[in-house]
Protein backbone atom coordinates (compact mmCIF):
# COMPACT_ATOMS: atom_id res chain seq x y z
CA UNK A 1 0.00 0.00 0.00
CA UNK A 2 2.80 2.37 0.67
CA UNK A 3 4.23 1.95 -2.98
CA UNK A 4 0.43 2.69 -4.09
CA UNK A 5 0.41 6.09 -2.41
CA UNK A 6 3.77 7.27 -3.02
CA UNK A 7 3.68 7.38 -6.56
CA UNK A 8 0.52 9.97 -6.99
CA UNK A 9 2.63 11.98 -4.26
CA UNK A 10 5.57 12.21 -6.27
CA UNK A 11 3.37 13.27 -9.21
CA UNK A 12 1.94 15.21 -7.32
CA UNK A 13 5.23 16.94 -6.21
CA UNK A 14 6.05 17.15 -9.84
CA UNK A 15 3.18 19.14 -11.30
CA UNK A 16 3.47 21.43 -8.55
CA UNK A 17 7.06 22.36 -9.29
CA UNK A 18 6.55 22.87 -13.17
CA UNK A 19 3.33 24.76 -12.59
CA UNK A 20 3.83 26.74 -9.50
CA UNK A 21 4.41 30.65 -9.06
CA UNK A 22 7.73 30.43 -9.32
CA UNK A 23 7.57 28.90 -13.33
CA UNK A 24 4.46 32.05 -14.10
CA UNK A 25 6.72 34.72 -12.77
CA UNK A 26 10.10 33.27 -14.91
CA UNK A 27 7.48 33.85 -17.79
CA UNK A 28 6.50 37.24 -16.92
CA UNK A 29 10.51 38.19 -16.51
CA UNK A 30 11.49 35.97 -20.02
CA UNK A 31 8.45 38.81 -21.72
CA UNK A 32 10.06 41.64 -20.02
CA UNK A 33 13.71 41.47 -20.26
CA UNK A 34 14.25 41.99 -24.23
CA UNK A 35 12.70 44.61 -23.77
CA UNK A 36 14.56 46.15 -20.86
CA UNK A 37 17.73 44.64 -22.16
CA UNK A 38 17.42 46.73 -25.49
CA UNK A 39 16.78 49.76 -23.63
CA UNK A 40 19.96 49.13 -21.00
CA UNK A 41 22.17 48.19 -24.08
CA UNK A 42 21.38 51.19 -25.99
CA UNK A 43 22.09 53.65 -23.00
CA UNK A 44 25.06 51.60 -22.45
CA UNK A 45 26.76 52.09 -26.48
CA UNK A 46 25.28 55.25 -26.85
CA UNK A 47 26.27 56.57 -23.73
CA UNK A 48 30.19 55.24 -24.42
CA UNK A 49 30.31 55.46 -28.12
CA UNK A 50 29.24 59.44 -27.90
CA UNK A 51 31.60 59.87 -24.59
CA UNK A 52 34.90 58.87 -26.42
CA UNK A 53 33.21 60.66 -30.01
CA UNK A 54 33.22 64.38 -27.86
CA UNK A 55 36.08 63.41 -25.19
CA UNK A 56 38.32 66.21 -27.46
CA UNK A 57 35.34 68.53 -26.23
CA UNK A 58 36.16 67.76 -22.21
CA UNK A 59 32.89 69.69 -21.09
CA UNK A 60 30.69 67.53 -23.42
CA UNK A 61 32.34 63.99 -23.09
CA UNK A 62 33.16 63.98 -19.67
CA UNK A 63 29.96 64.85 -17.95
CA UNK A 64 28.16 62.62 -20.52
CA UNK A 65 30.53 60.01 -19.63
CA UNK A 66 29.45 60.21 -15.85
CA UNK A 67 25.52 60.43 -16.74
CA UNK A 68 26.09 57.21 -18.54
CA UNK A 69 27.60 55.58 -15.37
CA UNK A 70 24.72 56.76 -13.32
CA UNK A 71 22.04 55.57 -15.55
CA UNK A 72 23.76 52.37 -16.05
CA UNK A 73 23.79 52.09 -12.11
CA UNK A 74 20.59 53.28 -11.47
CA UNK A 75 18.80 50.43 -13.66
CA UNK A 76 21.18 48.16 -12.48
CA UNK A 77 19.88 49.01 -9.23
CA UNK A 78 16.36 48.73 -10.05
CA UNK A 79 17.50 45.21 -11.86
CA UNK A 80 18.40 44.14 -8.38
CA UNK A 81 14.97 45.68 -6.86
CA UNK A 82 13.08 43.57 -9.11
CA UNK A 83 14.76 40.26 -8.97
CA UNK A 84 15.01 40.06 -4.81
CA UNK A 85 11.26 41.39 -5.17
CA UNK A 86 10.18 38.45 -7.23
CA UNK A 87 12.70 35.70 -6.92
CA UNK A 88 13.86 36.44 -3.62
CA UNK A 89 17.55 37.16 -4.96
CA UNK A 90 19.63 39.47 -3.17
CA UNK A 91 22.37 40.60 -5.84
CA UNK A 92 24.75 43.10 -4.19
CA UNK A 93 25.42 45.83 -6.68
CA UNK A 94 29.38 45.98 -7.49
CA UNK A 95 29.53 49.74 -8.69
CA UNK A 96 29.24 52.80 -5.93
CA UNK A 97 27.98 56.03 -6.15
CA UNK A 98 30.42 58.92 -6.61
CA UNK A 99 30.28 60.89 -3.18
CA UNK A 100 28.44 64.20 -3.26
CA UNK A 101 31.21 67.22 -3.84
CA UNK A 102 33.45 64.96 -6.49
CA UNK A 103 34.43 67.14 -9.49
CA UNK A 104 33.29 65.40 -12.60
CA UNK A 105 36.84 64.64 -13.56
CA UNK A 106 36.90 62.59 -9.84
CA UNK A 107 34.08 61.04 -10.84
CA UNK A 108 34.68 60.17 -14.26
CA UNK A 109 38.09 58.70 -12.86
CA UNK A 110 36.15 56.74 -10.09
CA UNK A 111 34.41 55.01 -12.84
CA UNK A 112 36.79 54.56 -14.80
CA UNK A 113 38.81 52.84 -12.58
CA UNK A 114 35.62 51.02 -11.04
CA UNK A 115 36.21 47.29 -12.10
CA UNK A 116 32.26 46.67 -11.30
CA UNK A 117 31.41 49.79 -14.02
CA UNK A 118 33.04 48.04 -16.44
CA UNK A 119 31.46 44.39 -15.66
CA UNK A 120 28.35 45.83 -15.04
CA UNK A 121 28.75 47.51 -19.37
CA UNK A 122 29.67 44.17 -20.19
CA UNK A 123 26.39 42.76 -18.86
CA UNK A 124 24.20 45.01 -20.60
CA UNK A 125 25.81 44.26 -23.66
CA UNK A 126 25.81 40.07 -23.03
CA UNK A 127 22.66 40.30 -22.18
CA UNK A 128 20.74 41.61 -24.81
CA UNK A 129 21.47 38.60 -27.47
CA UNK A 130 20.74 36.15 -24.18
CA UNK A 131 17.14 38.36 -23.40
CA UNK A 132 16.00 37.73 -27.16
CA UNK A 133 17.34 33.89 -27.37
CA UNK A 134 15.59 33.19 -24.32
CA UNK A 135 12.36 34.95 -25.51
CA UNK A 136 12.19 33.17 -28.96
CA UNK A 137 13.14 29.90 -27.53
CA UNK A 138 9.92 29.27 -25.33
CA UNK A 139 8.11 30.45 -28.18
CA UNK A 140 9.47 28.91 -30.73
CA UNK A 141 9.41 25.60 -28.55
CA UNK A 142 5.29 26.14 -28.00
CA UNK A 143 4.37 26.58 -31.62
CA UNK A 144 6.64 23.12 -32.45
CA UNK A 145 4.58 21.77 -29.84
CA UNK A 146 1.50 23.02 -31.39
CA UNK A 147 2.12 21.99 -34.64
CA UNK A 148 3.22 18.45 -33.59
CA UNK A 149 -0.07 18.09 -32.16
CA UNK A 150 -2.64 19.92 -34.21
CA UNK A 151 -1.02 18.09 -37.68
CA UNK A 152 -1.15 14.11 -37.30
CA UNK A 153 -5.03 14.76 -35.65
CA UNK A 154 -5.61 16.94 -38.80
CA UNK A 155 -4.44 14.07 -41.30
CA UNK A 156 -6.56 11.66 -38.88
CA UNK A 157 -9.79 13.16 -38.94
CA UNK A 158 -9.73 16.20 -41.84
CA UNK A 159 -11.21 14.34 -45.46
CA UNK A 160 -8.46 14.85 -47.79
CA UNK A 161 -6.09 16.94 -45.92
CA UNK A 162 -2.40 17.53 -47.54
CA UNK A 163 0.43 16.64 -45.05
CA UNK A 164 2.82 19.17 -44.53
CA UNK A 165 5.74 16.57 -43.02
CA UNK A 166 7.28 13.97 -45.03
CA UNK A 167 6.83 11.10 -42.49
CA UNK A 168 3.12 11.72 -42.32
CA UNK A 169 2.31 11.46 -45.97
CA UNK A 170 1.36 7.58 -45.90
CA UNK A 171 -1.24 6.12 -43.54
CA UNK A 172 1.11 3.59 -42.71
CA UNK A 173 3.60 6.08 -41.39
CA UNK A 174 1.25 8.13 -39.35
CA UNK A 175 0.13 5.18 -37.64
CA UNK A 176 2.93 4.52 -36.57
CA UNK A 177 5.17 8.45 -36.28
CA UNK A 178 1.34 10.06 -35.46
CA UNK A 179 1.11 9.29 -31.39
CA UNK A 180 5.26 9.96 -31.20
CA UNK A 181 4.32 13.56 -33.05
CA UNK A 182 1.31 13.80 -30.66
CA UNK A 183 3.08 12.96 -27.32
CA UNK A 184 6.54 14.88 -28.34
CA UNK A 185 3.91 18.06 -29.23
CA UNK A 186 2.05 17.66 -25.61
CA UNK A 187 5.52 17.49 -23.92
CA UNK A 188 6.65 20.75 -25.63
CA UNK A 189 3.63 22.81 -24.51
CA UNK A 190 3.06 21.02 -21.25
CA UNK A 191 6.49 21.36 -20.08
CA UNK A 192 7.29 24.98 -21.45
CA UNK A 193 6.76 26.26 -17.79
CA UNK A 194 9.59 24.12 -16.92
CA UNK A 195 11.63 25.67 -19.37
CA UNK A 196 10.77 28.95 -18.76
CA UNK A 197 11.99 28.45 -14.85
CA UNK A 198 14.96 27.19 -16.33
CA UNK A 199 15.93 30.34 -18.64
CA UNK A 200 14.77 32.88 -15.81
CA UNK A 201 17.71 30.93 -13.81
CA UNK A 202 19.50 31.65 -17.09
CA UNK A 203 19.39 35.42 -16.36
CA UNK A 204 19.53 35.40 -12.50
CA UNK A 205 22.91 33.11 -13.15
CA UNK A 206 24.14 35.95 -15.73
CA UNK A 207 23.33 38.48 -13.25
CA UNK A 208 25.05 37.53 -10.17
CA UNK A 209 27.84 37.06 -11.94
CA UNK A 210 28.45 40.10 -13.54
CA UNK A 211 26.67 43.08 -10.93
CA UNK A 212 28.62 41.79 -8.22
CA UNK A 213 31.76 42.63 -9.49
CA UNK A 214 35.16 41.58 -8.12
CA UNK A 215 35.34 39.92 -4.46
CA UNK A 216 38.03 42.28 -3.14
CA UNK A 217 35.44 45.44 -4.19
CA UNK A 218 32.60 43.57 -3.12
CA UNK A 219 34.82 42.66 0.61
CA UNK A 220 35.72 46.75 0.71
CA UNK A 221 31.67 48.10 0.16
CA UNK A 222 31.11 45.23 3.03
CA UNK A 223 32.98 46.83 5.28
CA UNK A 224 31.84 50.42 4.43
CA UNK A 225 28.33 49.01 5.14
CA UNK A 226 29.59 47.49 8.15
CA UNK A 227 30.77 50.48 9.52
CA UNK A 228 27.34 52.40 8.99
CA UNK A 229 25.85 49.52 10.29
CA UNK A 230 27.39 48.83 13.58
CA UNK A 231 27.49 52.76 14.36
CA UNK A 232 23.55 52.73 13.53
CA UNK A 233 22.97 49.43 15.99
CA UNK A 234 25.46 50.98 18.56
CA UNK A 235 22.86 53.99 18.91
CA UNK A 236 19.31 51.73 18.90
CA UNK A 237 21.34 49.52 21.86
CA UNK A 238 22.03 52.71 23.86
CA UNK A 239 18.88 54.15 23.02
CA UNK A 240 16.77 50.88 23.60
CA UNK A 241 19.13 50.87 27.18
CA UNK A 242 17.91 54.45 28.73
CA UNK A 243 14.69 53.20 27.75
CA UNK A 244 14.94 50.47 29.86
CA UNK A 245 16.58 52.62 32.72
CA UNK A 246 13.36 55.17 32.63
CA UNK A 247 11.07 52.03 32.40
CA UNK A 248 12.71 50.78 35.53
CA UNK A 249 13.34 54.03 37.19
CA UNK A 250 9.60 55.39 36.34
CA UNK A 251 7.63 52.48 36.84
CA UNK A 252 9.13 49.11 39.17
CA UNK A 253 11.36 51.27 40.99
CA UNK A 254 8.61 53.63 42.30
CA UNK A 255 6.60 50.46 42.63
CA UNK A 256 8.90 48.99 45.07
CA UNK A 257 10.02 52.70 47.27
CA UNK A 258 6.12 52.75 47.65
CA UNK A 259 6.04 49.14 48.54
CA UNK A 260 8.30 49.56 51.24
CA UNK A 261 7.22 52.43 52.73
CA UNK A 262 3.95 50.63 52.94
CA UNK A 263 5.02 47.62 54.96
CA UNK A 264 7.43 50.26 56.86
CA UNK A 265 3.86 52.14 57.95
CA UNK A 266 2.36 48.65 58.43
CA UNK A 267 4.91 47.77 61.12
CA UNK A 268 4.88 50.81 62.74
CA UNK A 269 0.88 49.97 63.40
CA UNK A 270 1.08 46.32 63.81
CA UNK A 271 1.15 46.86 68.22
CA UNK A 272 -0.98 50.10 68.29
CA UNK A 273 -3.59 49.75 65.15
CA UNK A 274 -3.90 46.30 63.69
CA UNK A 275 -6.66 47.08 61.67
CA UNK A 276 -4.78 49.71 59.86
CA UNK A 277 -1.93 47.69 60.18
CA UNK A 278 -3.67 45.10 58.06
CA UNK A 279 -5.10 47.35 55.47
CA UNK A 280 -1.71 48.89 54.79
CA UNK A 281 -0.65 44.97 54.43
CA UNK A 282 -3.62 44.76 51.65
CA UNK A 283 -2.41 47.75 49.99
CA UNK A 284 1.03 46.35 50.10
CA UNK A 285 -0.26 43.03 48.68
CA UNK A 286 -1.61 44.88 45.35
CA UNK A 287 1.31 47.11 44.86
CA UNK A 288 3.55 44.02 44.82
CA UNK A 289 1.15 42.07 42.56
CA UNK A 290 1.57 45.69 39.87
CA UNK A 291 5.08 45.99 40.07
CA UNK A 292 5.48 42.30 39.24
CA UNK A 293 3.05 43.08 36.02
CA UNK A 294 5.39 45.67 35.31
CA UNK A 295 8.48 44.00 35.50
CA UNK A 296 6.64 41.03 33.70
CA UNK A 297 6.00 43.89 30.61
CA UNK A 298 9.04 44.95 30.82
CA UNK A 299 10.44 41.56 30.23
CA UNK A 300 8.32 40.54 27.42
CA UNK A 301 9.28 43.98 25.46
CA UNK A 302 12.67 42.37 26.24
CA UNK A 303 12.25 39.11 24.83
CA UNK A 304 9.43 37.64 25.27
CA UNK A 305 9.40 34.12 26.42
CA UNK A 306 6.78 32.65 23.74
CA UNK A 307 9.03 34.09 20.92
CA UNK A 308 11.96 31.68 22.32
CA UNK A 309 9.91 29.20 23.09
CA UNK A 310 6.78 28.69 20.21
CA UNK A 311 8.20 30.85 17.63
CA UNK A 312 7.35 33.92 15.63
CA UNK A 313 3.85 32.87 14.79
CA UNK A 314 2.56 32.60 18.26
CA UNK A 315 4.84 35.47 19.43
CA UNK A 316 2.93 37.83 16.36
CA UNK A 317 -0.76 36.14 17.92
CA UNK A 318 -0.35 37.44 21.14
CA UNK A 319 0.59 40.86 20.51
CA UNK A 320 -2.45 40.89 18.27
CA UNK A 321 -4.44 39.57 21.15
CA UNK A 322 -2.99 42.55 23.50
CA UNK A 323 -4.00 44.60 21.00
CA UNK A 324 -6.92 47.55 21.49
CA UNK A 325 -7.18 47.92 17.91
CA UNK A 326 -8.23 44.78 15.80
CA UNK A 327 -5.55 42.60 14.15
CA UNK A 328 -5.08 40.02 11.69
CA UNK A 329 -2.25 37.78 11.41
CA UNK A 330 -1.16 36.05 8.05
CA UNK A 331 1.98 34.02 8.76
CA UNK A 332 2.79 31.84 5.73
CA UNK A 333 6.52 30.71 6.64
CA UNK A 334 6.98 27.52 6.81
CA UNK A 335 10.80 27.11 8.08
CA UNK A 336 11.91 28.93 11.31
CA UNK A 337 13.64 31.73 10.77
CA UNK A 338 16.83 32.08 12.87
CA UNK A 339 16.24 33.77 16.27
CA UNK A 340 17.68 37.18 15.94
CA UNK A 341 15.78 37.73 12.48
CA UNK A 342 12.80 36.76 14.79
CA UNK A 343 13.70 38.86 17.60
CA UNK A 344 13.61 41.82 14.90
CA UNK A 345 10.75 41.49 13.09
CA UNK A 346 8.38 40.69 16.60
CA UNK A 347 9.60 44.44 18.10
CA UNK A 348 9.07 45.71 14.83
CA UNK A 349 5.19 44.67 14.51
CA UNK A 350 5.28 45.33 18.30
CA UNK A 351 6.08 48.87 17.70
CA UNK A 352 4.06 49.57 14.65
CA UNK A 353 1.15 48.30 16.85
CA UNK A 354 2.10 50.63 19.82
CA UNK A 355 1.94 53.72 17.27
CA UNK A 356 -1.17 52.70 15.62
CA UNK A 357 -3.10 52.35 18.76
CA UNK A 358 -1.79 55.91 19.98
CA UNK A 359 -1.76 57.87 16.52
CA UNK A 360 -3.67 56.24 14.08
CA UNK A 361 -7.10 56.30 14.56
CA UNK A 362 -7.36 52.95 12.58
CA UNK A 363 -10.39 50.36 13.31
CA UNK A 364 -8.35 47.20 11.51
CA UNK A 365 -4.77 45.44 11.64
CA UNK A 366 -3.50 43.26 8.87
CA UNK A 367 0.15 41.98 9.37
CA UNK A 368 1.64 39.04 7.09
CA UNK A 369 4.54 37.29 7.12
CA UNK A 370 6.22 35.74 4.27
CA UNK A 371 9.48 34.36 2.87
CA UNK A 372 10.41 34.73 -0.55
CA UNK A 373 13.86 33.12 -1.27
CA UNK A 374 16.34 34.31 1.41
CA UNK A 375 13.73 37.37 2.06
CA UNK A 376 11.64 37.38 5.06
CA UNK A 377 9.03 39.94 4.24
CA UNK A 378 7.17 41.61 6.95
CA UNK A 379 3.95 44.41 6.10
CA UNK A 380 2.20 46.06 9.00
CA UNK A 381 -0.85 47.78 7.33
CA UNK A 382 -3.53 49.69 8.85
CA UNK A 383 -6.88 51.92 7.74
CA UNK A 384 -6.18 54.90 9.76
CA UNK A 385 -5.51 58.12 8.99
CA UNK A 386 -2.18 58.45 7.78
CA UNK A 387 0.63 60.93 7.27
CA UNK A 388 3.25 58.41 9.94
CA UNK A 389 7.10 58.90 9.02
CA UNK A 390 10.47 58.17 10.09
CA UNK A 391 12.10 60.78 13.13
CA UNK A 392 15.70 60.39 14.17
CA UNK A 393 15.43 59.15 17.86
CA UNK A 394 11.78 57.51 17.87
CA UNK A 395 10.60 54.18 17.24
CA UNK A 396 11.02 53.80 13.91
CA UNK A 397 13.92 55.37 13.11
CA UNK A 398 14.95 52.64 15.69
CA UNK A 399 13.62 49.87 14.07
CA UNK A 400 15.99 51.15 10.90
CA UNK A 401 19.01 50.86 12.86
CA UNK A 402 17.40 47.48 14.06
CA UNK A 403 16.84 46.29 10.36
CA UNK A 404 20.57 47.57 9.06
CA UNK A 405 22.23 46.12 11.77
CA UNK A 406 21.57 42.42 9.75
CA UNK A 407 21.60 44.53 6.01
CA UNK A 408 17.84 44.73 6.56
CA UNK A 409 15.47 47.39 4.99
CA UNK A 410 12.37 48.92 6.41
CA UNK A 411 9.91 51.22 4.30
CA UNK A 412 6.99 53.27 5.51
CA UNK A 413 4.42 54.19 2.90
CA UNK A 414 1.69 56.34 5.13
CA UNK A 415 0.15 59.30 2.65
CA UNK A 416 -2.21 61.58 4.45
CA UNK A 417 -5.54 59.98 5.03
CA UNK A 418 -4.21 56.54 4.99
CA UNK A 419 -3.49 53.70 4.86
CA UNK A 420 -0.40 53.40 6.41
CA UNK A 421 1.45 50.28 5.47
CA UNK A 422 5.10 49.43 7.11
CA UNK A 423 7.39 47.01 5.17
CA UNK A 424 10.37 44.95 6.24
CA UNK A 425 12.37 43.41 4.15
CA UNK A 426 15.32 40.84 6.26
CA UNK A 427 17.72 38.60 5.36
CA UNK A 428 16.70 35.03 6.17
CA UNK A 429 19.60 32.40 4.84
CA UNK A 430 18.55 28.90 5.56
Amino acid sequence: MSGETAAPSRVSTGLRFVYCKRAWLGALHLLLAPWWALLTAFATVAGLVGSLVSLPLVLLGVPLFVLTGDVLISAARSESTWFRRVFGVHIRISPRTVPSGTSLLGAARSLLTDSGFWQLTAYNVVRLPLAWLTLVAPLLAVVLGYYLVQEPLRMAFVENAQPELAFLASPSTLAVNGPLCVVLGLTLVLGSPLLWRILSNVHIGLAQLLLRGSKMHELTERVSELEVSRAATVDSVEAERRRIERDLHDGAQQRLVSLAMTLGRARSKKDNDPDGASALLEQAHNEAKEAITELRDLVRGLHPPVLADRGLDAALSGLAARSPVPVTVRYDVSDRPPRTIEAIAYFMVAEALTNIARHADASKVVVGVERSGVVLRITVRDNGSGGAFMRPGHGLAGLVDRASGVDGTLAVHSPVGGPTTLTMELPCES
